[in-house]
C-alpha cells in the first residue's frame, strides 16, 4: 500500500521550535514584567502556526497543543499583566497609607 501523506522534512524542528516558545511564553505570563513578554511571544508564535497551516504544513496534534498553549500564553499573559498592575498599584496605595498614618499629628 502506498501512503499519500505528504511528509514535511522541516516539521519535526518546526514543531519543536513552535513548543519551545510555547512553553517559554506560558512561563514567562507568571512574571509581572515578563507578562508583557508573553502576551508578544504568544501571539506571534500562534500566527506563525497559522501561517505554517495555511502555507501546507502538517496539522498534527503536536501543532494543535502548540496552538493552545500559544494561546494560553497569550491570555495568560494579559490576565496576569492586569493582576500585577491592580496588585501594585494596591501595594503602593497600602503603603503610601502606612507611611501618612506614622506621621506626627500636626495639630
Amino acid at each position: 500500500m502506498e501512503s499519500n501523506v505528504i511528509i514535511d522534512p522541516q516539521y519535526e524542528e518546526k514543531a519543536s521550535g513552535f513548543l519551545k516558545k510555547a512553553v517559554i511564553g506560558l512561563v514567562c505570563a507568571s512574571f509581572p514584567i515578563a507578562s508583557i513578554v508573553a502576551i508578544i511571544l504568544g501571539s506571534g508564535n500562534h500566527k506563525a502556526i497559522v501561517d505554517y497551516v495555511n502555507a501546507g504544513g502538517m496539522h498534527t496534534p503536536k501543532i494543535k497543543t502548540c496552538a493552545v498553549l500559544s494561546k494560553g500564553a497569550f491570555y495568560g499573559g494579559i490576565g496576569m499583566t492586569i493582576f500585577y498592575v491592580v496588585y501594585f498599584i494596591c501595594a503602593f496605595l497600602m503603603l503610601s497609607a502606612y507611611l501618612f498614618s506614622t506621621l506626627p499629628n500636626q495639630h
